[in-house]
């Protein structure tokens, strides 16, 4: 399985245990044209990480902080130029360091997308 190419060639694998609170969130990375798989655990996650490789690991932390922090230094060891973002707290606040430089995303839901989306753009 090899993730497909999409208008901006960005993939990214969305971590969320929480079926669907991820669907929603993966709705609307790919209204942005970003490519986007989910994983319903870190478990599967790897797998994923195993066959394919992303522009952008998404960790949704609500659920297991700990285990998200662990997973991201393995992934770091394994692979230390894969990016990765968290989503922590309410849905519409994300971090690239997870506890620092919290970017606090004003109400409008699609504004965590945004900010996703012109970061993958740097990329």
């Amino acid at each position: 399985m090899t993730p497909e190419t999409d208008p901006l060639g960005k993939t990214v694998l969305l971590v969320d245990s929480d079926q669907k609170l991820g669907q929603l969130r993966a709705r609307r990375l790919r209204l942005y044209g970003i490519t986007v798989y989910i994983a319903a655990s870190i478990q599967e996650a790897r797998v994923h990480l195993q066959m394919n490789s992303y522009d952008l690991v998404l960790l949704a932390t609500r659920e297991d902080p700990e285990a998200a922090i662990v997973f991201h230094r393995e992934i770091r060891r394994h692979n230390p130029k894969q990016r990765v973002a968290f989503l922590v707290g309410p849905p519409r606040y994300l971090s690239f360091t997870f506890g620092q430089n919290l970017i606090p995303m004003p109400p409008r839901s699609s504004s965590w997308a945004d900010k996703l989306k012109s970061h993958l753009a740097s990329a």
